[in-house]
């Protein structure tokens, strides 16, 4: 959120002088009034400014939230897990409120958002998070009812944004060239996908009178997604090896290379075993199941590429100087503290998301029995997890209270204003 607190200064000096020392009139009443006036208005400009560039990627600590509780839910830490379920949903509530009035107030810049593709892919974690409370509604408070309402909502909402999204890719205005339009958030492609056919296989032990349905549209998603998630890879590691690669491209949106192979391995492992009560799906149940693990190889071998390009990244991102103690310490500590220091940006919730994912995914995998030796993964890698959405979370709330607060950069400390 870019933050003007540049007030309005009234010129009460040269009013004094015009007009002499006995027409001089008190500071209550003249500019008292008008320094009030003015603090309101600037109040109500900064946030009228916060809501017109509030990030359409925002959904995206919704996600995280929400995929680490469910994380926690499998491991059976539910001390961690209620909690952030609680605060994924009414952050969600809390969202969409926002980007409703948002649409309200500012439909032109929705519109611009929708046709930028540096913004425009972000919109994306709108579905995803809705499936994700979905998911959440359902494990931790059996409301099915609102869950199967969330998830028609994307069922609708899917197809018109993807559709939409590649025609602007296609034949839209081309500003820049591929390797510079494409990041790992084109990966949110399979994502949104691959969160359809996870609710929907919740959903089919509910809504029995259109499980065969359900089933059919989750299974659909779910198979379309893993061969489309080749394509998009190819496209989104020609980027990363295309050219020098420097700290400030290195975002986290990379991590849904991980992320999305995580989640095609959950949706496969969710709706695999519930195949073998619908006699036409059975024959399947053996072939998904295969393919899920193969998922969940894919994403595991992304894991420690990943882990030391963000330290590496984290390391360099002073240029020559060396970094600070703390950083080398703990590499992902930018996320949260620091001046002229702190990585933290809307996008670094696609970090972890990814992160969530994989530990969920490789819960509900060990919970087949072939894949039961999987377990001590999610043990430790969970903690790590919830390590970084704590880092993320602590860096969004100071840049929260920085704009809030109508910060503006000093020559103290180096810090420009940065949406929360």
């Amino acid at each position: 959120m870019v933050v003007d607190d540049a007030g309005q200064d009234c010129d009460a000096t040269s009013a004094d002088e015009a007009s002499g020392p006995e027409e001089t009139s008190g500071p209550d009443e003249t500019t008292g009034p008008d320094e009030t006036e003015s603090a309101g208005s600037s109040d109500a400009d900064t946030l009228a400014d916060g809501l017109r560039t509030l990030d359409p990627a925002y959904f995206g600590f919704v996600m995280s939230t929400g995929i680490v509780s469910i994380a926690f839910h499998g491991l059976g830490v539910e001390a961690v897990a209620l909690p952030l379920a609680v605060f994924t949903v009414a952050c969600y509530a809390l969202l969409v409120a926002l980007f409703g009035a948002r649409a309200v107030r500012f439909p032109g810049r929705v519109l611009a958002d929708l046709r930028d593709s540096e913004r425009h892919w972000g919109t994306l974690t709108f579905v995803v998070a809705t499936n994700t409370v979905g998911t959440v509604l359902v494990l931790f408070f059996d409301r099915v009812a609102p869950a199967a309402l969330l998830w028609l909502t994307t069922v609708v909402a899917t197809p018109v944004l993807l559709y939409y999204l590649f025609a602007v890719e296609v034949v839209g205005p081309r500003k820049s060239a591929v390797r510079e339009r494409v990041d790992g958030a084109f990966l949110l492609v399979i994502v949104c996908m691959q969160s359809l056919a996870v609710l929907g296989a919740l959903l089919t032990d509910s809504l029995s009178a259109y499980a065969d349905e359900v089933v059919l549209l989750s299974m659909s998603y779910w198979g379309s997604g893993f061969v489309l998630y080749f394509v998009v890879v190819t496209v989104v590691t020609y980027r990363l090896l295309d050219g020098a690669v420097h700290p400030s491209d290195w975002t986290g949106p990379y991590w849904i290379t991980m992320g999305a192979a995580a989640i095609t391995t959950l949706a496969g492992a969710t709706l695999g075993p519930r195949l073998s009560s619908f006699p036409a799906w059975e024959p399947y149940v053996e072939i998904t199941l295969g393919i899920t693990f193969l998922a969940w190889a894919i994403a595991s071998w992304w894991i420690p590429l990943l882990l030391a390009v963000d330290v590496w990244a984290f390391l360099t991102a002073d240029g020559d100087g060396r970094p600070p103690a703390w950083v080398i310490a703990m590499p992902w500590a930018r996320l949260a503290v620091g001046r002229r220091d702190s990585a933290y940006s809307p996008d670094a919730w696609g970090r972890v998301f990814p992160m969530g994912m994989y530990t969920a995914c490789t819960v509900n995998l060990a919970g087949v029995h072939t894949f039961s030796p999987l377990g001590i993964v999610p043990a430790y890698w969970g903690w790590f997890a919830l390590l970084v959405w704590g880092l993320t979370f602590v860096g969004m709330v100071r840049a929260a209270g920085r704009a809030l607060a109508g910060a503006a950069p000093t020559a103290t400390d180096g810090a420009g204003s940065q949406s929360p």
